[in-house]
């Protein structure tokens, strides 16, 4: 440690070398008062000559440099700090502090991207990428929003602080030009909220007073009080507790995940609207799951699962005390309202979904075509049965599984078709029913509805179930003029405008997860177990009270209404097949096509691609029943 040297030791000590540089000389010859009346004028020419001597000047120099190093010496020792070392991140961002932002860009591009370069210099680099002009922003900001999606809240504070503060290096205009082009649903997700919100504090928006509203709401974010946006409204200290037994691993995994995905996104959700949700999600695919059920503190009375049929009784029985929603079709006889509630569409609420629908078109009378298998049997006995009970008219037939050369002539009888004598005659189908219930697999309907059209039945209404579904996703087409007149029943789709299906969505893209049925019934169950949030000391008696009166939740797929012994019933959506996926059904155009018999549709000529793979749909089957 250095040592600052005594001022006031200094000064005696610099008196004593001037004294003896020169004007020592000077008093030694100087007469002292006594002698001479001229000692004064004496005293002060001596001074003069010491003071013009080189060997004075030269100590007097001397002595002023102490002078100062030991003042120097002294301000060091008042402002001297500890020393720390810059880590690599900082050293890196100050090397490229002075250059222009596409150039920042294009370095950060190299730096996050690059093998070798650490975990935290990668990352650093990665939000200045995000925030700079250049071909590399767009990668950058999906990268980041990836990485913040799957963050711990920690983490995404973390995240949101330092990109905030990176976005104040982006110029005005190209921050402006970025901000315009930040779709609706963009404008709530990481990283793009902090964009709009920045351009909006600048001014460079339109109607910034309306943005500034819209995302300066302080629960939105992990940081609030780093976005200058105060702290976040207080979370209820009323904890709600819930369940989930699903598969995560093993079999029907890949859906499990899926309805874990919704849950946790419901929780993020709810949240944000100052509830606290602890969720559990046990593997029922892990050997000992039944002993984690039965471990669950008291406090988790809400349990949702299985998705496998097969594991209800286990479940049921590990869970024995809690309410369970059943992720399955069916309970068995004397179980629901009792010892389970129903979560799930079964075949009886496709049957009235379809049946409701014909009626509003006015068809009272309808066919069954079926291969003949378990499933199909079963969902032609319960059409029937309701048909009739509702008191149509309905008949049956029958065609060969697999052989697909034999349907035409099949379905020319089921639909009694008659040609007649001249030749290039158009088929008519004769048979008296208006619709006709296709309970089988959508990879078999292309060949189905064309046979059946083809032998004059073009003019009757199609009608499948709900395993269409699943094969009818984003990536299917089809021919859009061969399902003009085709509906079935399903339980979601994005394409409802309903508060719901808008909360579903902006959440799992928050969380960088994909939007499905099976993702929409995780995030519907844990919105409805908040709803109710039921304590221990239950009775089924009380939940069934609860559920009859309607609890008051925005649905992300199709709601559950229960009756007041605790029996469900789904308010199934309808459907039509479109050239690519499915769409809400549009009955009134389906009304006017059966009147006018006109299929034509901007969408018939597109191209046809392969369907989802038979084996997704083994795995759907297994669990809906099929």
């Amino acid at each position: 440690m250095l040592k600052t040297p005594d001022v006031t030791a200094f000064g005696v000590f610099f008196r004593n070398v001037v004294f003896r540089a020169g004007l020592a000389d000077a008093f030694a010859k100087t007469p002292s008062p006594g002698r001479s009346g001229k000692s004064s004028s004496l005293f002060a020419e001596r001074s003069k000559d010491a003071a013009m001597n080189p060997r004075f000047r030269l100590v007097l120099l001397l002595a002023l440099c102490l002078a100062l190093l030991s003042s120097g010496c002294s301000l060091l020792e008042k402002q001297r700090l500890p020393y720390q070392r810059q880590d690599e991140a900082s050293l890196w961002v100050n090397s490229i502090a002075g250059l222009s932002g596409v150039e920042q860009g294009r370095r950060a591009e190299t730096v996050w991207k690059s093998p070798s370069s650490s975990q935290a210099l990668r990352m650093r680099a990665l939000s200045i990428a995000a925030s700079r002009p250049g071909k590399q922003g767009y990668p950058a900001r999906k990268e980041l929003a990836a990485l913040y999606a799957s963050a711990s809240s920690d983490q995404r504070a973390s995240w949101e602080t330092l990109y905030w503060a990176d976005l104040d290096a982006m110029d005005s205009d190209t921050l402006r030009k970025l901000a315009a082009a930040v779709s609706e649903d963009q404008e709530r997700n990481f990283p793009w909220n902090l964009i709009v919100l920045k351009a909006a504090r600048r001014g460079l928006v339109t109607d910034a007073s309306a943005v500034l509203a819209r995302l300066g709401n302080p629960a939105l974010y992990a940081a609030p009080t780093a976005l200058g946006l105060g702290a976040a409204p207080a979370v209820s200290d009323n904890v709600v507790h819930v369940a989930l037994v699903i598969p995560q691993t093993g079999s029907a995994s890949a859906l499990g995940r899926q309805v874990a995905a919704g849950a946790m996104a419901a929780v993020d959700d709810l949240r944000l609207s100052g509830k606290n949700v602890d969720l559990r999600v046990i593997d029922s695919g892990l050997t000992g799951w039944q002993q984690a059920v039965q471990s669950l503190p008291p406090q988790f009375v809400m349990v949702g699962g299985p998705l496998i049929p097969g594991r209800y009784k286990a479940v049921r029985d590990a869970a024995a005390g809690r309410a369970l929603f059943s992720f399955t079709a069916s309970l068995p006889s004397g179980d629901e309202g009792v010892k389970a509630w129903r979560f799930f569409a079964s075949p009886e609420d496709q049957i009235r979904a379809l049946l409701d629908a014909s009626s509003s078109l006015g068809i009272r009378s309808f066919g069954v075509f079926s291969p003949g298998d378990s499933y199909s049997k079963r969902m032609s006995g319960l059409f029937m049965q309701e048909a009739s009970a509702r008191g149509y008219a309905v008949t049956s037939g029958s065609y060969t599984a697999g052989k697909m050369n034999a349907w035409p002539k099949e379905a020319g009888a089921f639909v009694k078709t008659q040609v007649g004598a001249q030749r290039g005659s158009i088929p008519v189908a004769t048979a008296d029913f208006q619709a006709i219930f296709l309970p089988d697999s959508w990879k078999n309907m292309d060949m189905l509805v064309s046979s059946l059209h083809y032998s004059g039945a073009q003019n009757r209404l199609m009608m499948g179930t709900s395993i269409w579904e699943q094969s009818l996703g984003p990536t299917s087409r089809n021919n859009a003029a061969t399902f003009a007149l085709t509906i079935f029943p399903g339980v979601w789709s994005d394409k409802i405008p309903t508060p719901g299906v808008a909360a579903f969505r902006n959440a799992m893209t928050a969380r960088n997860e994909r939007t499905d049925d099976w993702s929409a019934l995780g995030f519907d169950f844990v919105r409805l177990a908040a709803t109710l949030n039921v304590q221990p000391g239950w009775t089924p008696s009380q939940l069934n009270r609860a559920l009859a009166s309607a609890p008051g939740m925005d649905w992300a797929s199709a709601p559950i209404r229960w009756d007041d012994s605790g029996k469900a019933s789904r308010q199934l959506f309808l459907f039509q097949p479109s050239s690519v996926g499915h769409v809400p059904a549009d009955m009134q155009t389906i009304r006017d096509r059966l009147a006018s018999g006109d299929l034509s549709t901007p969408e018939s000529d597109a191209p046809a691609a392969p369907q989802r793979p038979v084996s997704f749909d083994q795995l759907v089957n297994s669990i809906t029943g099929k």
